[in-house]
């Protein structure tokens, strides 16, 4: 049985609000064109640039595209123009970012899979009303918005099964013997994590165990609490908690979109929509 998706036209409305403000914030946190361009110049070394590689104002050109059709979207702008720049502008930034790492490719690149499903549809929930402009076409249908709702969920979910299934993959099931975590905690750990790095080695066997079985389990979890997805979201952010207050890590553009995929209620969206159209009018 799948989860319930009850409010899924506000539950959509609340994570545009959501991705939109995870994106902006990203954009504006990237670094300049001209950092990117010298230290790139000095890790090849002679070795000539990549092909495709932006020039630092085709990136800064893109990175202003991205932030204003973003910034549109997320007031309620609506038109297949303004999400295909949003999409293709803030996909371009990201790809040329990541090339900075590229064992980081994907590090944020939730933000984009977001931004996509959300534009499938006409994800404005009340902000859609109050502008009376939807047409029967674009207003989405209870099936539409809880299809797009279910895949939001889902995809969530996968982020954790993918990282549990990258540790059993590299390391087998010894992953859970404490080890490596209690290494993270002794490396990279706050005063918290360096306090439990030198705990005894059962201390990490059995964080790393519940951080194995959290992670594979979570898309199971969706279904088997499928009446309770304020649960299901509230484990995801305990879970982020942990590791930002062991290690200074939140990874908050993932976590933050438990609150409207599953903590919020529904009913909240007719707050933010008033409080949106309010700022609209300054």
């Amino acid at each position: 049985m799948l989860p319930e998706n009850t409010g899924a036209r506000q539950r959509l409305a609340l994570a545009r609000l959501t991705t939109g403000l995870a994106i902006l914030n990203t954009l504006w946190h990237l670094p300049p064109g001209d950092a990117l361009v010298d230290e790139w110049s000095r890790k090849e070394d002679g070795e000539g640039p990549r092909s495709g590689r932006l020039s630092a104002e085709q990136y800064e050109a893109l990175r202003r595209l991205a932030f204003v059709s973003t910034a549109a979207w997320t007031l309620g702008a609506e038109s297949k123009a303004l999400k295909f720049a949003a999409n293709a502008s803030f996909a371009a930034v990201q790809r040329h970012v990541a090339q900075f790492d590229d064992r980081a490719w994907n590090y944020n690149s939730n933000l984009n899979v977001y931004l996509l499903l959300l534009s499938l549809t006409d994800s404005r929930g009340s902000l859609a009303e109050a502008a009376g402009d939807g047409t029967e076409d674009d207003t989405p249908s209870s099936e539409v918005a809880t299809a797009v709702l279910l895949a939001m969920r889902l995809y969530y979910g996968c982020l954790y099964f993918q990282s549990g299934l990258s540790k059993v993959l590299l390391s087998g099931p010894a992953w859970a013997d404490g080890r490596t975590l209690r290494g993270s905690w002794a490396e990279l750990g706050n005063r918290a994590g360096k306090w439990l790095s030198r705990r005894p080695m059962t201390v990490a066997a059995a964080a790393s165990a519940a951080t194995l079985a959290f992670e594979l389990l979570f898309p199971a979890a969706q279904i088997a609490l499928r009446k309770r997805p304020r649960a299901v979201g509230l484990s995801s952010l305990a879970f982020h908690a942990s590791i930002k207050a062991t290690m200074g890590i939140s990874f908050w553009h993932h976590a933050v979109h438990a609150l409207p995929l599953f903590v919020l209620d529904p009913g909240a969206e007719r707050h933010t929509a008033r409080l949106l159209r309010a700022f609209r009018k300054r």
